[in-house]
Parts: C-alpha cells; structure tokens; sequence
C-alpha cells in the first residue's frame, strides 16, 4: 500500500499568520478629564467627551444602566476608567482579578440588555479599571458588553478601535448570562481582563463571541470562565456579506470551567472550550484548553463561511474531555473547506473520558479538512490518537508526536483496530512518520515510527512531576525529522509560557481549628513553586503567609473567630502568575460539626452570627445587629436564617466572591421549617 512510504507525495501548505496586529499600549491622553461621582449621569459623560478625553467614575459606585459609546468625530481615543490611583490597579500588562473589585466602580445592567454596547460607526473608547456585572435579581442577560451587533449591514457601520484593558465582567452563581463580551466589531481587544460567571441553562454561553465584525481581534492575558464556548468566533451568521472574521490572535489566556459544572444534571450548558465556526488567519498560542475548528453556515445563508490559516501553537491542554476537532465542510448546510491547520509544539495532559466524559480523543477530523499538520506535541489521552470519518482528509501530516496507541490508535470508520486502513482510507498520501507510538504494534502502522512497550521506555527526564523532557540516554532523543526530540519541546513550551503562567486553579482556604486554616489547590504546569497571601481585611494589606512548593499548605497561630482573605499565586521560571480570587476563612468553630440528627439550637445560631459579624469586619461592613440578640429560650425562626444570609451575602459581595445558592431561596413563614442543611450552608459560606 502507498501509506507505507516514509517521503510525501505533495508539497504541505502551511497557514497563514494574521496580517494585522493590535497595538494596545496605553494611549497618552491630553484633553479634559470629566469626573462622575455616584449617582451622577454617566451617559452625559459619555455624549459630551471628546477625543482625548478622560472619563473618570467614581471608584467602588455603582452605575445601574444601559450604557451607550456614542459615534465622535476624529480618531483620538476616550478613556473610561475608575477614578482610583493607577497604583491601586495591576499595572499596565497584567491582569487584574476579582481582588480589585474595591477599587472598581461597577456598571451595572438591571435587565435582559447590555451593560455597555456601541453606536453604529463608534470608535476609539478604551475601558479599564471598570467592573461590569448584572443585578442579582436579574434571571437572564444576553450579554454586559456589546461591541457591535446584527444592525451592521456594512463595513462603514461596523463599530471599531475598541479596547477593553483590566476590565472584570462576571454573572451572578444562580443568573443566566449569554454572553460576556461580543465582538460584533474591527480593531478590537481584551487584554488582561477577568470574565467569569457566563452560563445559561438551555443555550450556549461565551466569555467572548464574534460573527458580525472583521478584525483584527487581539484576545490576551485573560481569564476566561464560561459554561458554553469560552471563545467562539462564528456560531451566528453574519449580517455582512462574505464576511469572515480574520486576523485573530489568541495568547496567554487561561481558559477555564469549575468542576462543579461537570456533574449531572449539569446546572448549565456545558460545552466546549474553544472554537472557531467562520474565522481565518487564527494564531493562538500560550493558552490552555481544549478546542474546535469545526466549519459551520450556521443559519444557512452564508455559504461563505470558512475556518482557515490556523495557528495552534504552545499550549497546554489539560483536565479535558477530548483534544482537538476539525470539521472539513459544514455536515448541515453549504460552507468552503477547512483547511491550513498547524497544530504544533503542545503538551496534551489528562485528556480521560472516566475523569471529564467524552472519548478521550486526541483528535477528530471528519468530512474532508485539507492541509492539517500534527507535529511535536506530546500526549497522554485515554482514548484514541486519531478518529477519523466521512470523506478524505487531503495532505495530512502527523509525525515527531509522542503518545499512547491505546485500545485502537489510529481508527475510522469501519476501521477500528485496523490503523493502516484508516490511514489508507482517511488520509490518503499522508506523512506519519517518526511518532512515538506507546503500546502500539509496528504491523499496524507505516514504517519509521517508534513503538515501545510502556511509557516508562520513554525515559522522560521526570513524568510524575510533569516535565516530559527526554533523558540523554532516551532512544527517541534527537529522532525526530528534523534531528529534535520527539514530542514536544518543553523548553520552548516553557519559555512561551513562563511570563504568563496559568493562575492556580479551584483554591480554597478552610478554617480546621480556632487557630488554623488549611490551604490547597491545583497543580500549575510549569511552576516552581507557589506563595500564598493573607490580610485581616479587604483593604489589605496581604503579606506571605506560605511559600510553598506543594499544593496544600497549613496557616496557624490565627486568632480565633476572625476571618482572614487568602489568595495564592504560581512562580515559574522568569515570571508570576495573576493571583487567585480571595478566599475567605473565618476561625469560628461549630457545635455539631456536622448536624447530622441534630436539631437547630441557639448555639448554633449564635455561632453563624459571630462568624457573620468576622466576615462582615474583614469586608469593612459595619457589625449586624440580629433580632432576638440574645436568642435564649427562643424558637429558631425563619428570619434567623434570613438576616445570616443577607449578611453573609453582603460580605461575600464586598469581597468580590460570589453569593451562595441556598437551598429554599425563599424561607415562607409558617411553611418553612428550619434545616440542618440552612444551617451548613452558612457555615461553608464563612469558614
């Protein structure tokens, strides 16, 4: 069979790289500053600024509203910023979290409608230092931050030079919001932004979408947390014929979706990662996640619609349910061809259907995606290297990759345990040469690859830690095509890295004892070590309470019934991460630890209130004074729990964490008896 030969037949075609760059440096203003104290009118603000122009809101007020940026003559820039000093923010290319809420002022949307959207035609606003979120009571948003929109039939009404710079956008825990950022727009970016809380329950949901706008889109240094797609470009047919957005750049983000949104039945749409439906010249480096190339027309009428000249470089792919998807043409409706995907240079970690569902497949192409190039990634995935199906892929590449062959390798259609008819069928003509296939039998495959037995074969300088460099004695050391190690090249991965290494991921800080709280997290690929602050208040300030090399820590020597804030960071080699979100922990210890059995007591009660009050003083709220003070000889009512979890709630605001979701949200009178679980809940909700 021709699979069989180790030289091509063709000549590759590799993508191209975005032909537009943002620059996003901070723009020296030289007009007037308009201040906006609380309560005042800052849509007045917005219409009577003008180029060059300053717009300061009042740091830590709250503007409730449907914001416009208006359309203005000229192309200097408006800045709309928080009134607090530029050292109370992260400095200038570093991202900011939900610890700066304090210093943020808040603008805030009380209906289905955006926080903040543009005029037809506006250009030249830049926000930074601004929080923007929905009301609590607010059950459905479809998106805080509308940068253009479907009304844009042409490129002249297409809004542009729009820059979102350490801004936070969140949801509520319990709200439906569609979407955090649209990039209906050209000349765009978010950069070193902190966008969390995006769900919906019934609909996809996205930190960042695009479908109407052109480009160029700079996506940078952001945390990006929703349930949906975190990143789509595509999903919506655009408005604007033949347009496909173009020229995106996609680097040094942290993808992300809490684990507790994996359960079943999932609380909301959970989804994918990333992916691209109508985009070309992507280059995307320096992230972690999954993702999706996967072509869609997505309405049927525009046939236009391609994912092309794509970059996926540098990343690290971990605690997912599959790799990568290509889609070749739109299965639903007509579309052009996929085609010019690099994916090189990537380390594919924890990719398990047992631990996250799917396949656990590194990848899957289907229906024909031409010009797909695997090349240096290292993988540890569950399921199968390749899947393919459908029609032919044209000019495939896949060789110096390093991964396990697992139950079937390379497989497809009516090809499962046959990877050479796979090959055959799938990827006719195709380069598959000097892979590491682990567990793989070399009868199954074409010549000039490597198969041995266990992992441990390998001879990775130090796999259970993590650093998939090969030894100096490892067979596959310098083996690849072009005389490098096969599978990734970690000190490149590294360097790529380094200066935006991923924030720790899923901490918590727990009060175990009167004097004691206990730490832990995540593991951070790339990091060396990890250092934890704490602060008695959320004014600060933060001091090293750890420095650790471990993912868990103990804090002792505490006060007892105080709350302390902790946040932890990530070293690496030459750079920090951003910090986590606070967690608070309050040194309050409870009778009945875990209630079971047990009914409701005013000890109980007067526990919950004492920790309430520590939260409240470490968030700089004034002390609550509860009905019945006392409590002795009193029935545990229904406005004892009422009054703590408005308390708590309003301290766990001020601190820039999310409010819990209770259980019966609504504690009627007469109907409602009080539960061991009511009491829990306030519990974790303080310690």
């Amino acid at each position: 069979m021709s699979i069989l030969a180790t030289v091509s037949i063709y000549a590759q075609n590799f993508p191209t790289l975005p032909q537009a760059s943002l620059d996003t440096s901070y723009p020296t203003m030289s007009g007037n500053t308009i201040s906006v104290a609380a309560g005042g009118n800052f849509q007045n603000a917005l219409n009577s600024a003008q180029p060059g122009d300053t717009i300061q809101l009042e740091a830590g007020a709250t503007f409730t509203g449907n914001y416009t940026l208006p359309v203005k003559s000229g192309s200097g820039w408006i800045v709309v910023r928080t009134s607090a000093a530029d050292s109370s923010l992260p400095p200038q290319g570093s991202r900011i979290t939900p610890a700066y809420a304090s210093v943020l002022p808040k603008i805030v949307s009380a209906n289905t409608s955006p926080a903040l959207q543009t005029a037809l035609g506006a250009h030249h606003f830049r926000i930074a230092g601004v929080e923007l979120t929905v009301a609590a009571g607010v059950t459905l948003n479809y998106g805080l931050v509308q940068f253009g929109d479907d009304s844009a039939t042409s490129l002249s009404q297409v809004a542009s030079n729009l820059i979102l710079d350490r801004v936070y956008i969140h949801g509520q825990s319990t709200n439906d919001l569609r979407r955090g950022v649209a990039l209906n727009s050209a000349t765009s970016a978010v950069i070193d932004s902190y966008i969390s809380d995006i769900h919906e329950d019934g609909a996809d949901s996205q930190a960042i979408a695009g479908w109407n706008g052109p480009g160029p889109f700079k996506i940078a240094d952001n945390y990006l947390e929703a349930a949906g797609e975190n990143v789509l470009f595509g999903g919506a047919d655009p408005s604007i014929a033949n347009l496909v957005p173009s020229d995106i750049e996609i680097r040094g983000n942290q993808f992300f979706k809490p684990t507790a949104w994996n359960i079943t039945p999932a609380p909301w749409t959970v989804k994918n990662l990333l992916e691209l439906k109508n985009a070309q010249r992507v280059f995307i480096d320096q992230n972690g996640y999954s993702i999706l190339f996967t072509v869609r027309n997505q309405e049927g009428t525009a046939p236009w619609s391609v994912v092309q000249d794509v970059t996926f470089t540098h990343n690290i792919v971990r605690h997912v349910a599959n790799g990568v998807n290509i889609l070749g043409t739109d299965d639903l409706n007509p579309s052009q061809q996929t085609t010019r995907i690099l994916i090189a240079n990537n380390l594919f970690d924890d990719i398990n259907e047992t631990n996250w569902g799917g396949d656990g497949r590194l990848l899957q192409l289907t229906d024909g995606a031409a010009d797909v190039t695997v090349d240096h990634n290292t993988a540890f995935q569950s399921g199968e290297i390749i899947v393919a199906g459908g029609v032919a892929n044209p000019r495939f590449a896949f060789r110096n990759n390093l991964t396990p062959n697992n139950q079937f390798g390379v497989a497809g259609d009516n090809h499962y345990g046959d990877p050479m008819g796979a090959l055959a069928t799938y990827f006719p003509g195709c380069i598959f040469r000097r892979n590491v296939v682990q567990g793989g039998n070399a009868s199954d495959y074409p010549t000039d690859n490597y198969f041995p037995a266990t992992m441990a074969a390998v001879q990775f300088v130090d796999q259970a830690s993590g650093n998939y460099r090969l030894q100096a004695g490892s067979p596959y050391k310098n083996a690849g095509t072009d005389g490098r190690d096969v599978g990734v090249d970690m000190d490149a991965l590294d360097a790529a890295t380094q200066a935006s290494i991923d924030m720790p991921s899923l901490f918590s800080a727990t009060a175990t004892m009167s004097s004691q709280v206990s730490l832990q997290w995540l593991p951070v690929g790339g990091a060396t070590g990890y250092e934890v602050y704490r602060a008695a208040s959320i004014s600060g300030p933060y001091s090293i309470a750890v420095s650790t090399s471990n993912t868990s820590a103990t804090d002792g020597g505490l006060s007892d019934a105080t709350t302390y804030l902790y946040k932890v960071r990530a070293l690496g080699n030459g750079g920090t991460s951003a910090f986590t979100p606070v967690d608070p922990a309050t040194t309050q210890m409870f009778t009945d630890a875990s209630l079971s059995g047990a009914i409701i007591r005013a000890v109980h009660v007067m526990q919950l209130r004492t920790a309430v009050n520590a939260m409240r003083a470490a968030a700089g709220l004034p002390q609550k004074t509860f009905t019945d003070t006392s409590l002795p000889q009193t029935i545990i009512k229904r406005i004892h729990v009422t009054e703590l979890r408005t308390s708590l709630d309003e301290a766990r605001t001020a601190m820039g964490i999310r409010a819990l979701a209770y259980t019966d949200p609504t504690l009627s009178a007469g109907s409602t008896i009080v539960k061991a679980a009511h009491a829990l809940e306030l519990r974790a909700g303080t310690q």
